[in-house]
């Protein structure tokens, strides 16, 4: 069985995987990565797929660790891209220490590293080829690095695109070369297409995919106002009844309503974002939504919160962005991830949660300590009498 790596992007972001090569008789070869990788040119033909896109002017780190009883296995344990054109010394060593801060606290048994960079010549006979002074110096920087944490680099490898017969060549010892198979034909490609995991052809996809729709948020100052008062009186009526739960159990039965419209194939109207996104401002409600996922409702609620990402003004895009955000974390697509949180953090540059969620994306927290916020999320609706899990909110 292929073990698929967990992934990340963010700022100069997350890396890749790919098959060591042979190391020097002093240092004990790490653990082997998954036999469908064994090829640096399967490796590198394998990267979009687990990236989610194909990455361009890219450092691409793939973290290795060893697979508990399978001797001489190891899996991809953290695949994270950075990019490249970050001018200067000081640059490249801040880089090496991301990716020795994204190895730290693990347990890292080799590190493989890919280059993307389309100005980048293959060597020559005569020549050792454009570009590659400077990628050697990274290399050189990151390989340093990792010594300091007793985490060898055992594969280094440089290309100018990922593509069917592009070449690759080595960065680490003898001068390695070779030509990539097609990437639509990698198996990694393929158990990631039938698992349901998007393919995007660059990262400015991801971007378009949360923009703000200038249009629809045109609109929405005038149905935020409404629905403000609308929430407002409805609050106050609460607090006359001596229930002060009674808000946020409608607040949050709205929501819930509109992502069982969604999952009916209705998509909520302009006004029907704007009480969604009145209804976010109290931090009761939307920590109840962290319960959502994973779930069966968390396809649609990705659904809504991306809506509202594209239609809402700021501040209030920052808490669809950042439940985008997590949403996307907590299915393992640290990409997608990445660009929300970037999103919400733009809207509100002081937004807690979505600092904390890009920390961890950042660090390589596992998506899987994301299940606590949900598991409270779910408690804290189960007192005010809902059940997140149930097939009908």
């Amino acid at each position: 069985m292929t073990v698929l790596p967990r992934t990340l992007d963010r700022m100069t972001t997350p890396a890749e995987p790919g098959p060591p090569e042979p190391l020097p008789a002093a240092v004990d070869p790490p653990a082997e990565p998954d036999p469908h990788l064994r090829d640096p040119g399967d490796f590198i033909a394998a990267i979009p797929a687990m990236l989610g896109f194909v990455p361009a002017r890219s450092l691409v780190i793939t973290v290795l660790r060893a697979e508990p009883g399978a001797s001489g296995r190891a899996a991809i344990d953290v695949v994270a891209r950075m990019d490249l054109d970050n001018p200067g010394r000081s640059a490249t060593g801040e880089l090496a220490d991301r990716v020795a801060g994204v190895c730290a606290g693990g347990e890292a048994s080799a590190v493989l590293a890919l280059i993307v960079d389309d100005r980048a010549t293959a060597p020559v006979e005569r020549h050792r080829g454009v570009r590659s002074r400077k990628h050697r110096d990274l290399i050189g920087a990151l390989e340093h690095r990792l010594d300091a944490e007793a985490i060898p680099l055992a594969g280094a490898w440089a290309v100018t695109a990922i593509g069917r017969d592009q070449p690759w060549w080595s960065l680490l010892g003898p001068g390695r070369c070779g030509s990539q198979p097609d990437p639509a034909t990698s198996l990694v490609t393929l158990e990631h297409v039938l698992a349901g995991r998007p393919m995007r052809a660059s990262r400015d996809e991801l971007t378009a995919a949360v923009a703000v729709n200038s249009i629809v948020r045109d609109k929405m100052p005038e149905l935020l106002e409404a629905a403000t008062e609308a929430a407002a009186d409805r609050l106050a009526h609460a607090v006359r009844r001596g229930e002060p739960n009674f808000y946020n159990r409608a607040a949050l039965r709205g929501i819930l309503r509109q992502i069982a419209n969604i999952e009916a194939g209705l998509l909520p109207t302009v006004a029907d974002l704007a009480e969604v996104a009145v209804a976010l401002r109290d931090q009761t409600v939307r920590d109840i939504l962290f319960g959502l996922t994973p779930g069966v409702h968390a396809g649609a609620a990705e659904t809504l919160w991306l809506e509202l990402t594209r239609a809402l003004p700021d501040p209030d895009r920052a808490e669809a962005a950042m439940l985008l955000g997590y949403t996307a974390y907590a299915r393992g697509d640290g990409p997608f991830a990445g660009v929300a949180l970037a999103a919400a953090l733009a809207s509100d540059e002081s937004h807690r949660m979505a600092n904390l969620l890009d920390l961890g994306l950042q660090t390589g927290m596992r998506p899987e300590r994301l299940h606590r916020l949900a598991r409270a999320g779910r408690e804290a609706a189960a007192d005010l009498g809902i059940d997140l899990r149930s097939e009908h909110p």
